[in-house]
Order: C-alpha cells, then structure tokens, then sequence
C-alpha cells in the first residue's frame, strides 16, 4: 500500500504544480507581470531579439508531415533581399489561416501524392489555398528553433499588419455574349465608387497600376498607368483611365487583371481580375512546399468536371521588377482517379505528354503568377480563355497575420506579458508592421 501512497503524492504534486502554473501565467496575483523592473530589460531584449529573428533569419518555414504540411518555423526574411531587412511575402501567404470560401477536394490522387494536399478553399477566381489542417502549426519545434532547451518557459503572439491596405474597385458594365454583366466589388472601400476603375486607399501617394490584358491567339499585351492619389472623404482615390475596348471580349476570348501598387511609402499593393463568368478552365495554388500547381478543372471537386484538354498558353511571374515567363503551351488532361495520368514540372507538359496536373517554381520575390488558359473546341457552354492571378502574397484586402504559440495548451491569451517589441518592414509588395509580445514563466 506504499506504493499507492507515494503514486497518489506524485500525482498530487503534478495536478498542484500544474494548478500553481496556470493561476500564474492566465491570472497573474500583481497586475500584467510578476516581474521586477530590474529584470525588465533583459525582458525586452529577449523580446527584440524573437523578433530579430523573425525578420533576419531565412530558412523553410515549412516541412510535410505526414498526410499534410506543418509550420515548423517563423524565420521570414526574404533571400537575398535588396536591403536588410525585408521579409518573404510567399512566407507570409503560407502563415494566413482561415481562408473563407468554397470548399474544394483534390479528386486526382496523383497529385495528392506530390503536393502532400488533399483539401483546398477556393479564395477567388481559379485560385485554391490549402486547407487546414493542410499547414498547421508545429508550435513546440517553432519554440524549440527560436528559445533552444529553454523553449517551454516562453510563449509570443506574433501580428503582422499592412500599414496601408490598397484595393483596385471596379464599377463597370461589360457587355458579353449572354448580355451585359456588371462588376463591382463587394468591399467596404468600394463603397460609392463612381462608373469606371478606382484605386482607393488609406494612405496618400504615387501608384503605378498595371492593366494586363490576354486574348485568344494574340498574347497579351501591358498597359501602365501613373496615378496620384487625392483625398476623397475618408479615402484617397485616382480613378484608372483604361478605355472601354479594354473590356471586350471577356468570359469569352479575353482576359483581364489590373494590378495597382503604391509606389512611395509606405507601400501597398493589390490586383482584381475582371470576370464575367464564375466557371474556370484551371486552378492554380501555392503550396506549402513553395511551388506552384496548376490543376486541371475536373480534377477537383469545385470545378465542373467536364471540360476536355486544355493548355496553357502562358505561365507568367511578377516579380516586382517585371514579368518573368515560366512556362508555355503546357496540355493538360482531365485525368480522375488513379488514372494514367501524371504530375510533372509545367515544362516537361506539352503536347501528349498526360498531365493532370504541373508545377513551376516561382524565383525569390515573385508576387504573383498570371495564368493564362484556353480549351479545345469541344468545351461547351465553357469560356474559350481565361485569366488565372494565383498571389504568392497575403490578398486583398491585406488581412491581418497573428500567430499564438501558447494554442498549443490553452485557448486564452495569457496575461502575464513579459515584454513587446516592434519594427516596421518592408517586403516586396508592402511595409508591415511587426508586433511581437513575448510570455515567459516565472
């Protein structure tokens, strides 16, 4: 019996240890901290240097687990950036969590094979993301990475915000072969915009907007806009001079993306693709691993499952500096299933060559892929042509990224703060705000 004794000790003395640790980091006895401020700058300077780490370290933040892919770090810093510091949008892509939209499932098992993905959320046109638990936080290793054997005495809340949020708002009326279609952007920032094409923002400046548009058998051809911004009630807007034959022929053997970017800080961008109809001939996705994957549309189950071969006419990456081709007269085929079909790198995907599905892989500080794809004659009710935007960015409008590592045991915020620290950074597309608050245990 004293071994039972000592056994219901033991267990005691955890569950009382485990009771002490949780009044006092949740429900600290003296206010926001128990620490002195004699131990409060080598609080801050731990903070400072969490987030040092964050913005100057460069390493995969993710790795495939098995089934799906898990966030394993939070070194953001871009590769060999123009300037110290500057961090990775493609990272920051891969850390939003949440995504609203349709949901999707990966139908060709070939490519659930290579991409490690078997779910996505459709989260605009053409364009899938993986869905949880697809990429989802291995809090222990970020900690391990960033605090060594002491990583279980801390805990941080990384935020991320834009400090502009810029959005392109349309209000135009297109006339197509089914009839006039408007498009207008369901966005608070578009509301009472006047007839034409906006940009609107928070902040004032210089914008470039970028109107790239493709048509079937005649490539595609950029047109360059310099905008000031003026300030308008609550925002600042410049309305885009593009001229209506811009909009010919869309849904149907046109395609149409605007691009617009704040050029002078603090900077901002965003993009809208112009669509007339819902229906895509191709998906495209960044995945975790950082490639991009294009999909035919029967091989998941958000498209109609029905369109015959198609090809790619183009794949090509904006890099920030200019457009950068990857990939062209790519075929791919609607395999299902098993199948006798394969997923290879877009280029090794011409002519017969039975690709359900293709990779490219995009270089360091490319933004955004623009896709864009033609069926065969025997596509129906189908658009003959389409424009694919895949971002390798957070999208419009530029949400907020938080990460909490204390979810790993506990769905409330600890109130114990030890200390903060911020710094605003540049990436290739936008200047964030980092905030990093940092929890240690007495």
């Amino acid at each position: 019996m004293a071994w039972e004794a000592i056994e219901v000790a033991t267990v005691a003395g955890v569950l009382l240890g485990f009771v002490l640790f949780v009044y006092s980091y949740l429900f600290p006895f003296y206010g926001p901290t128990q620490y002195k401020p004699s131990d409060q700058p080598q609080l801050v300077n731990a903070a400072q240097q969490a987030l040092d780490r964050v913005v100057f370290i460069n390493s995969p933040t993710a790795a495939r687990s098995g089934s799906g892919w898990s966030i394993v770090d939070l070194a953001l810093s871009a590769p060999a950036p123009l300037y110290q510091p500057q961090i990775d949008v493609s990272k920051l892509a891969s850390l939003q969590q949440g995504a609203s939209g349709a949901a999707c499932y990966i139908q060709q098992k070939a490519l659930v094979d290579a991409t490690g993905i078997s779910s996505a959320v459709l989260t605009g046109y053409g364009v899938l993301k993986p869905a949880a638990p697809s990429a989802s936080f291995d809090y222990v290793r970020i900690l391990k990475n960033f605090f060594g054997g002491d990583w279980d005495r801390y805990d941080f809340t990384l935020v991320i915000s834009p400090l502009v949020n810029l959005t392109v708002c349309p209000n135009v009326v297109v006339q197509t072969p089914a009839g006039d279609v408007a498009i207008y952007r369901k966005d608070p920032m578009c509301q009472g915009v006047g007839q034409g094409v906006w940009v609107r923002s928070t902040a004032g400046g210089r914008v470039v907007a970028t109107a790239i548009r493709c048509e079937v058998g005649a490539g595609c051809a950029l047109s360059s806009y310099d905008l000031r911004l003026s300030r308008s009630g609550q925002w600042w807007e410049a309305q885009i001079p593009m001229p209506v034959t811009m909009f010919n022929g869309l849904g149907d053997t046109a395609g149409l993306v605007v691009i617009a970017q704040k050029v002078d800080y603090p900077r901002a961008m965003d993009y809208y693709v112009f669509n007339t109809t819902s229906r895509s001939l191709v998906y495209g996705m960044y995945g975790t691993d950082g490639m991009l994957w294009f999909m035919h549309d029967a091989t998941v189950s958000c498209g109609s499952g029905n369109i015959p071969a198609l090809g790619i006419r183009s794949v090509d990456v904006f890099t920030g500096a200019g457009f950068q081709n990857l990939a062209s007269d790519v075929t791919l085929d609607p395999g299902v299933g098993v199948g006798a079909v394969k997923v290879d790198y877009c280029g090794s995907c011409t002519s017969n060559s039975r690709c359900a599905a293709c990779w490219v892989e995009p270089p360091p500080g490319a933004l955004f892929a623009v896709v864009w794809a033609e069926r065969n004659s025997q596509g129906g009710s189908a658009p003959r042509s389409v424009i694919v935007v895949v971002p390798l960015m957070p999208t419009p409008p530029q949400a907020v990224i938080r990460i909490d590592t204390w979810l790993r045991w506990t769905p409330n915020e600890p109130r114990l703060q030890s200390a903060v620290a911020t710094r605003v950074v540049e990436s290739q597309s936008a200047t964030y705000l980092l905030k990093l608050v940092l929890y240690r245990r007495p």
